[in-house]
């Protein structure tokens, strides 16, 4: 039953066929869009920038909505689910370990009331998302989150809502810049090389090996890909990264 699991997990991630991130960039927005070029690619579609005109703009987010409605139609198909990461000062990230005993229905409330403790408000005003580790170290089974006020993400909801599009998922910078990094194809030495129009990104690095699989030969070490991070975060290709890491997260 565990690798027909598996198998329909696979199966479903294949049939994505377009995905959307947006990630913050210096007080504007960059939405990318992924396009499923093979079995075992997905490439960039599109590249689309906002960038609001006045203060006021970065508030009610009007702007951001047109701006979003006009891709509403784009080449994504009728179910158009964004993946976003907030600015950095409206998010916390946390994680629990839960024993392995521990069921997976009841993670959701600890989650929310580790959420509200680290904001310090009450457990229905916070918003967040989680998601596990793909597999346990044999104690415990580890679950990351990402939370912010209710208020604020209801700012963000509403744009989105209101351009034609539904939210799926937020999620840190950091997290979804890793993704990237790790799914591109050519690694690093694309990431620094080549031009954020033409990268293309490996789904068997996408979507979580089961536990007996062996990492892929050319798969490089974490201080390899940490320096790259550092390095590319520091430029406009780190925004690039981090929103289609996002994206990606629709084969995850």
């Amino acid at each position: 039953m565990h690798g027909l699991a598996h198998w329909w997990q696979r199966w479903a991630r294949g049939a994505v066929r377009h995905a959307w991130g947006m990630a913050p960039m210096d007080g504007a927005w960059l939405l990318a869009g992924l396009v499923r070029q093979s079995s075992a690619l997905v490439k960039v579609q599109t590249w689309a920038t906002w960038r609001p005109l006045s203060e006021a703009d970065t508030t009610d987010l009007s702007g951001l909505s047109a701006h979003l409605r006009q891709h509403a139609r784009a080449r994504g198909g009728a179910h158009r689910r964004l993946n976003m990461a907030l600015p950095r000062d409206f998010v916390h990230e946390g994680f629990i370990d839960f024993p392995l005993e521990w069921p997976e229905k009841d993670w959701l409330y600890e989650v929310q009331l580790d959420v509200a403790q680290a904001l310090q408000l009450a457990p229905d005003e916070v918003h967040f998302d989680f998601e596990p580790a793909p597999y346990s170290d044999g104690l415990v089974r580890r679950v990351h989150w990402v939370g912010c006020a209710q208020a604020q993400m209801a700012v963000y909801k509403n744009c989105i809502r209101a351009a034609g599009w539904r939210l799926a998922a937020v999620e840190m910078e950091q997290q979804a810049a890793q993704r990237g990094v790790r799914a591109l194809k050519g690694g690093s030495l694309s990431l620094l090389t080549q031009a954020p129009q033409d990268w293309q990104f490996e789904l068997d690095r996408v979507m979580p090996r089961p536990p007996d699989a062996s990492a892929a030969p050319s798969e490089e070490s974490d201080d390899t890909i940490a320096q790259a991070l550092d390095q590319i975060m520091r430029t406009p290709g780190g925004a690039r990264l981090v929103a289609a890491g996002l994206a990606l997260k629709a084969w995850h």
